[in-house]
């Protein structure tokens, strides 16, 4: 029961940020302390329909990188599955949209990034200490 309603309260959070951010066309939402938030807009891979959600990123040159923590819970987050099946994604960082490639950071980028990812976000050290499974990293690649 508790985890349900944990569940529904992160849902109806991110649905709230999302909304926010779109409506304001993100001059409101794009940052949360020291990180700044982005839009990741993907499709369902089993409904086909638009997906969004709002999400702590870090710069890495021209890309973007985004965990799928899902607050330290034993499964992966719904847009990571969307990602999975299909790396073509829309992303909105303030105003600005534009298309990206999602790629899963394998081993060699995971050591590199990963300490950079705490760095700015502590949280993400204690969800991965609470969970089983390793927590992915995503790099999200603009497209021109």
């Amino acid at each position: 029961m508790l985890m349900a309603i944990s569940h529904f309260v992160v849902t109806l959070v991110d649905r709230t940020m999302t909304w926010v951010y779109e409506k304001s066309d993100g001059r409101l939402g794009s940052r949360l302390g020291k990180m700044g938030m982005l839009v990741l807009h993907t499709t369902g891979r089993k409904s086909g329909e638009k997906r969004s959600h709002t999400l702590q990123y870090m710069p890495d040159g021209a890309n973007y990188v985004i965990v799928a923590s899902n607050n330290g819970q034993d499964r992966h987050p719904g847009w990571y599955h969307n990602v999975l099946s299909n790396p073509h994604v829309r992303i909105q960082i303030g105003r600005h949209r534009q298309a990206a490639q999602a790629t899963v950071a394998g081993p060699e980028e995971y050591a590199q990034l990963w300490p950079r990812l705490i760095a700015q976000n502590p949280p993400w050290e204690a969800y991965a200490r609470r969970t089983t499974r390793k927590i992915p990293v995503v790099i999200l690649h603009p497209l021109a």
